[in-house]
């Protein structure tokens, strides 16, 4: 990835640095959030096998996926009224920073910013795309898992948990059900703590890469995700399932 891409990101984050007042330490956090998902997306760009114009169009993607995060922050808006996915596409649209690439490669990075906070991706998506919101979804969960264990609590909103109702053995029991049935939990079903962290968990149904897995694993973050749930039956079936689940993925990507 060319240097032009690192410089203008900083120059654009720093202007909204000048404009933060008390929200300076989240849009420092904004940023290291980008570059720990950058370097993710480089690690499954090594087993993804891509060109290097795509491998290129994949990073950019990565560093440029949160630039509508900078104005909503400093704004204070809030997600019903703003989606940083379309305003980050407009913004970048909207310079010249990309106008090297060729129209392929625009559009793919574009649609790449502009997608990746969707819930469900568009079907008419064309395969180069497809892969590189994988990519950048799949890094981006790795680390909301790692930022929801380092910052969530009881006082504290968070990312897309809101406002949590916390109770140490609480968990809805429809949040259960789906778990159990291996389904993705729509985050509008969330109401206990217990539930969020469940909620992240299934996230291993939602993931594409082997280096997304292992990591999970390996950074010991999903069994602290785990160890988050309450010592009960019904969490130790569910803590069971998942353990197993996540082994048997790993295993079965080894060669």
């Amino acid at each position: 990835m060319e240097e032009k891409y690192t410089e203008w990101f900083e120059t654009y984050t720093n202007g909204h640095l000048t404009m933060a007042g008390a929200m300076t330490d989240i849009i420092e956090r904004k940023k290291r959030h980008t570059m720990r998902v950058l370097g993710h997306v480089r690690e499954i760009i090594k087993e993804s096998g891509v060109t290097p114009e795509l491998a290129g169009a994949m990073e950019i993607t990565a560093l440029l996926h949160d630039v509508g995060r900078f104005p909503q922050c400093v704004k204070g808006m809030t997600a019903k009224d703003y989606d940083h996915g379309e305003a980050g596409a407009r913004i970048i649209a909207d310079t010249d920073l990309l106008d090297s690439l060729s129209m392929d490669m625009r559009g793919i990075i574009l649609s790449g910013i502009k997608y990746h906070n969707r819930a469900t991706l568009p079907a008419e998506l064309s395969p180069d795309t497809r892969l590189v919101l994988e990519a950048l979804r799949d890094a981006d969960k790795l680390d909301a898992i790692r930022n929801a264990l380092k910052y969530l609590n009881p006082d504290v909103s968070h990312g897309k948990a809101g406002k949590l109702a916390w109770d140490d053995e609480e968990i809805s029991p429809a949040i259960v059900d789906l778990t159990l049935k291996r389904l993705i939990i729509p985050l509008s079903m969330v109401k206990w703590s217990n539930d969020y962290f469940v909620f992240l968990c299934c996230w291993i149904y939602d993931l594409h890469f082997v280096y997304a897995f292992k990591h999970l694993k390996d950074s010991g973050n999903f069994e602290a995700l785990l160890a988050k749930l309450p010592d009960n039956d019904q969490c130790a079936t569910v803590k069971t399932l998942f353990r197993e689940d996540l082994d048997w993925i790993i295993a079965k990507s080894q060669p």
